[in-house]
């Protein structure tokens, strides 16, 4: 059985600070999500270019489990409206 995709859309901003919580974790740990997620981000660069552009990331469950968990270890109010947005999201995909 595989694991469950979770898809999250994320703009260039909340995309970044995903990445800046992630680089806080051991590199074993996180690199290949680092790794997924930049491929992800290249979307952010086609155009049209807008600054509030969001885009579509696809994450395993377990990495997405990771990504909220680096995101927790970071200040609260850094966070707050990201973890909102993706628990939203998440709440959607669960109907």
């Amino acid at each position: 059985m595989s694991e469950k995709i979770i898809h999250a859309q994320l703009n260039l901003q909340e995309s970044s600070l995903v990445l800046q919580a992630l680089a806080e974790r051991p590199f074993k740990q996180v690199f290949e999500i680092i790794g997924k997620l930049n491929h992800q981000a290249q979307q952010f660069y086609q155009p049209p270019v807008t600054s509030d552009k969001s885009v579509a990331f696809a994450l395993s469950s377990a990495e997405f489990a990771l990504c909220v968990k680096a995101l927790g270890d970071l200040p609260y109010n850094q966070v707050q409206g990201l973890i909102a947005n993706l628990h939203s999201q998440l709440l959607a995909q669960a109907d």
